[in-house]
């Protein structure tokens, strides 16, 4: 009894496995046999409800089991974002003309992905923001109001991507769209061929980036290599957008997660400036550059360590820091040149440091730059960057130092220090150009302190002829979207003193009017004039320099002026005038008119007046007067202007009256002169 029971169930069992032999059979037949265009849109239909984005195949889909699995795809397509659509873009961010795969079946039943080739045949892939900074590869649900955009699944780490030991790409295209930051990438992508762990993934790829032409070449390990081996993944990038190239080489210990990156970077091209469509980074105007440094990362923070290069004709060494994590990326760098030169500097003032010729102006013989002010480049990053020039050189002036820091915020940028050595002395103070406004706004408050005219001029061919101590201040303030109309409409004051100096004939040898003799200062040969003081004092509205004080003390004379100095079109409508401290009996002093332009100024004489004049034809006090307000404004507190602050103590004197005819200053020194007149 107990056999026959074991015999029954032995032939039931060996029915039911064949049973199930016949349906594996069967299902295999059918799978064979099936066609699988008919399932064309139950994979679309899952597609486009994984994705919450439409998703179609529009040609054959074939579908080989075996191991491994060869799949066929035809006209593959993924729409694009429905805001992309509406603003006139691509309908599809993805379409595949071809795609075939072949996939290993036992590997695919552990999870793991395994493809022994890839193919593409022309790939075409639309990356894009809108001005808002939404992206076209966020997807989202169909009704996004009611629930929060999801960013496409990204693997974790090296062993989460799919094992792909030959991938090949034809005729690709990848056009990536960034109005936010002006990019404008139009890249094809003829081959990406890669094998085993000795071969290489090589990217060639050319198109439009920004509107200029753009090329890259890339290579890395193989695809193996990137999965599986533990080792840093070795890559080299080199690529070009116009004149801008840049080469990077080295590697990355888990370049999925673009972490420990030890990557060595040279940069090179015609104009920093260029690089902001490329990395965000706003920067002035520049002559050739080639700059080499250590790239690293650690989150959201990139360092560029040991730095160093050539700006123009200047040497630029430090450390520079990009930090994505906030609303902005934050710039920070700490750099030193040894060897500054000056004209690599003039694109902080809006001009060119290639000649007038490279940058806008008003008009013929300006000297004001018409730069505009992009204020989009401003609010684009902040930035916390400081600059030291151990030595600063130019052709225009001595310099010796420079310190700089630059802060901006938001597009309100702040130079603050600035510190400049010049000619013995320096140029010190703040200048703010807002550009979180509208309309972008300029503030300055520059001081000009114990700068000696024989050291400034003594590369140049005053070199000897001219001397004294100069003090200033620049206090300006105005708005306008070029640096001309943030000066054409500024208000403020600026104020210059030359304290104890000396002039020669040689020094205005060559102008059409002999200035200083016309207005009865008599210069005799080479040797040196000694004068007081010269002060200038500017009160300046609307664009409007108007002369409150304009005066150069001498031995002999008193020369006095008045009149404007436009900042709107530069030109210049002065009225200087010579008076004598003692009776001269063969002098005249014709008054002189000042015309013509900063660029391109006209000295000449005024017709309708031309007399002898004398001490009493006006008195000292009456010229002086304006002169008690200037000095403090000029040098408050400090000593290193005697003799003009003995020349407004003379005007502010109760006994003011025409000054003896004594003669003071020694003719040599800078603001050694013995007295001033009285």
């Amino acid at each position: 009894m107990a056999a026959g029971a074991g015999s029954v169930f032995k032939w039931i069992g060996y029915g039911l496995l064949g049973l199930v032999g016949l349906a594996v059979v069967g299902v295999g037949a059918v799978l064979l046999l099936f066609d699988w265009n008919d399932a064309r849109g139950f994979v679309a239909r899952r597609a486009s409800a994984a994705l919450n984005r439409e998703v179609a195949i529009d040609g054959d889909l074939r579908v080989h089991l075996g191991n491994p699995i060869r799949i066929h795809v035809e006209g593959l397509r993924v729409a694009n974002a429905q805001w992309a659509q509406e603003q006139g873009g691509d309908k599809d961010m993805v379409a595949i003309q071809a795609l075939d795969a072949t996939l290993r079946l036992w590997p695919l039943l552990r999870g793991d992905w395994e493809l022994p080739e890839l193919k593409f045949q022309g790939p075409k892939l639309i990356l894009e923001k809108n001005d808002k900074g939404e992206a076209n590869w966020n997807f989202g649900p169909p009704n996004a109001e009611k629930a929060v955009a999801k960013e496409a699944a990204t693997p974790d780490d090296r062993g989460d991507i799919p094992v792909i030991e030959r991938l090949v790409i034809a005729d690709g295209r990848i056009r990536y769209r960034d109005p936010t930051s002006d990019i404008d990438i139009d890249n094809t992508i003829n081959t990406a061929t890669g094998g085993n762990d000795d071969d290489t993934v090589q990217l060639n790829g050319k198109g439009n980036f920004a509107g200029k032409p753009f090329t890259l070449a890339a290579e890395g390990g193989s695809l193996l290599y990137l999965r599986d081996d533990p080792k840093p993944y070795p890559m080299k990038i080199e690529a070009a957008v116009g004149k801008t190239k840049g080469r990077i080489e080295g590697s990355m210990a888990e370049p999925v997660k673009m972490e420990g990156i030890d990557l060595s970077v040279a940069l090179s091209g015609n104009d920093l400036a260029e690089i902001f469509p490329i990395l965000g980074i706003p920067t002035p105007k520049t002559r050739p550059y080639s700059i080499s440094g250590h790239l690293s990362r650690e989150g959201g923070l990139w360092a560029f360590h040991g730095m160093n290069g050539k700006v123009g004709e200047s040497d630029l060494s430090g450390d520079l820091s990009v930090d994505t994590n906030g609303e902005r990326p934050m710039v920070k760098a700490d750099l030193i040149s040894n060897r500054l030169a000056a004209q690599d500097l003039a694109g902080l003032v809006g001009a060119s440091p290639r000649g007038s010729d490279d940058y806008p102006t008003r008009g013929n013989n300006r000297v004001i730059p018409a730069t505009p002010i992009n204020v989009e480049k401003l609010r684009n990053t902040d930035m916390d960057v400081r600059l030291r020039g151990k030595r600063v050189e130019a052709p225009f002036a001595p310099l010796q130092d420079l310190d700089m820091r630059v802060k901006l915020t938001n597009g309100d940028l702040h130079f603050d220090p600035l510190s400049l050595g010049i000619g013995g002395g320096r140029i010190a103070g703040t200048v703010q150009v807002d550009g979180s406004r509208k309309v972008p706004a300029l503030r300055t408050n520059l001081d000009i302190r114990s700068m000696k005219l024989s050291s400034f001029f003594s590369e140049t061919s005053f070199a000897g002829q001219v001397g004294g101590t100069v003090a200033g201040r620049i206090q300006l303030a105005g708005t306008g979207k070029t640096v001309a109309d943030l000066l054409a409409t500024s208000d403020g004051k600026v104020g210059v003193s030359v304290d104890g100096g000396r002039i020669t004939s040689l020094a205005v040898k060559g102008l059409k009017t002999n200035i200083l003799e016309t207005l009865g200062v008599v210069l005799s040969g080479s040797e040196p004039l000694p004068f007081n003081c010269l002060v200038g004092n500017l009160s300046v509205e609307n664009g409007i320099a108007r002369a409150e004080a304009l005066v150069l003390d001498t031995p002999e004379t008193l020369v006095t002026g008045k009149g404007t100095i436009s900042l709107r079109n530069e030109a210049l409508d002065l009225r200087i005038v010579g008076d004598s401290k003692s009776p001269q009996v063969f002098a005249t002093h014709v008054p002189v008119l000042v015309g013509g332009t900063l660029g391109n100024p006209d000295i000449g004489v005024d017709p309708t007046e031309s007399a002898a004049r004398g001490a009493a034809a006006v008195a000292l006090g009456v010229l002086l007067t304006p002169l008690a307000g200037v000095l403090p404004f000029l040098d408050p507190g400090s000593d290193e202007q005697p003799q003009c602050g003995r020349l407004v103590q003379d005007a502010r004197s109760p006994n003011k009256g025409a000054p003896a005819s004594g003669k003071s200053g020694n003719g040599r020194g800078e603001g050694k002169a013995s007295g001033s007149a009285r």
